[in-house]
């Protein structure tokens, strides 16, 4: 049960970055940051179960998020 969990939670967070990017490609800020905050969600339900997904982000996919993260104080 434990390794589907994973799989799923990590198919969850490769449709938000995809979606994340297809929005970004697209211009639409706003859908962009509606799926990185799914995206940063599902990474933190990761860490918490301890679940590995340093492999599965982007580096300016993880930035965006870092940087709505501090715009927001947390």
């Amino acid at each position: 049960m434990g390794s589907q969990f994973a799989s799923e939670l990590r198919r969850g967070i490769e449709e938000a970055q995809d979606a994340t990017i297809t929005a970004t490609q697209a211009k639409h800020p706003y859908e962009a940051y509606l799926h990185r905050v799914r995206l940063g969600e599902l990474l933190d339900l990761a860490a918490r179960h301890d679940i590995d997904t340093s492999g599965l982000v982007r580096p300016e996919v993880r930035t965006a998020l870092a940087e709505d993260r501090t715009a927001l104080g947390q």
